[in-house]
């Protein structure tokens, strides 16, 4: 039975509220991070926290001393020179030394699409890698392929304006964190899940304008939508620096041109359903706001 997991990447957007999840619902949990300063703004001493870098195999067998499990949630923030380096060998780093350690149960966070094995995309091919290393380390796995959280909504918004990248034709799906991370929480309690890769679909389906319409008339009566077409984002990035930008370019470009896998398995028996609409949750991050304001430029 699986007490004991250690939670990687547990101090981002997605990686937190599963923490947050796995503690109410008992289990003992461990958060290895490469910034413990961060780490403890956040956390406090409500969990335990270890220092490891998943890019260095060497840091990564302690932290996994007396766990059952590994749950996996890295992120390369869209730097498009490190997908590889982080989310396919990051992975198959940590699952080599979960193999070393026999833990119980090795899971990860994925995403809708990754099924396409000739991706010419880099984020795609980095996680259809990292699955495979996950699926023949040995370790009783669970992948979860996930559609597109809620929680990205505000960071579209800079200043007064939400920028919508390209036209982005496609619905898609929206989940809430909170209801992902009780999936989480509920793989890891039973057998069912044990070598399974789940699609998680949340229960709203609309384009990307459509949900920024909704959040900003709730949340940002103010802010107005901007389509910024992708020719522009382009030579944006020829002049900048940053290889998160191209990173992003990549990353949109992409979605423009594929539509949401609708597959349809076990997910909502075996894990729960998602059950936060996206008008629910922007009630609800509203109603936060207000507790603490903030303003709209970031």
């Amino acid at each position: 039975m699986v007490n004991n997991v250690l939670v990687v990447g547990g101090t981002g957007m997605l990686g937190y509220p599963v923490v947050r999840r796995l503690c109410a619902d008992g289990y003992a949990v461990r958060v290895m991070t490469h910034n413990l300063e961060r780490a403890r703004r956040i956390f406090g001493d409500t969990v335990s926290l270890v220092e490891g870098n998943v890019t260095d195999p060497q840091t990564l067998s302690e932290p996994m001393r007396n766990c059952d499990a590994v749950y996996i949630n890295l992120s390369a923030k869209m730097d498009i020179d490190s997908y590889d380096t982080v989310e396919h060998q990051g992975a198959a780093n940590l699952a080599r030394i979960a193999a070393e350690r026999r833990l119980e149960r090795i899971a990860m966070i994925s995403g809708l699409g990754v099924d396409d094995e000739d991706s010419p995309h880099p984020y795609i091919s980095a996680k259809v890698a990292a699955e495979r290393a996950l699926r023949e380390c040995g370790v009783p796995y669970t992948i979860f392929r996930c559609c597109w959280f809620m929680e990205s909504l505000p960071l579209y918004i800079q200043g007064n304006k939400a920028f919508l990248v390209g036209k982005q034709p496609h619905p898609i799906s929206w989940i809430a964190a909170t209801d992902y991370s009780a999936m989480v929480s509920n793989a890891l309690r039973t057998d069912e899940a044990i070598n399974k890769t789940f699609h998680i679909h949340g229960i709203d389906k609309m384009t990307i304008r459509e949900a920024l319409e909704l959040f900003c008339a709730e949340v940002y009566p103010n802010v107005a939508i901007s389509s910024l077409p992708l020719w522009m984002l382009s030579l944006m990035s020829k002049f900048s620096r940053r290889s998160e930008m191209k990173g992003f370019l990549d990353f949109m470009k992409y979605f423009e041109h594929h539509s949401e896998p609708v597959v349809t398995d076990d997910s909502d028996r075996i894990l729960g359903p998602a059950l936060t609409s996206l008008r629910d949750w922007t009630v609800e991050y509203k109603k936060h706001m207000d507790k603490e304001p903030e303003t709209v430029a970031k």
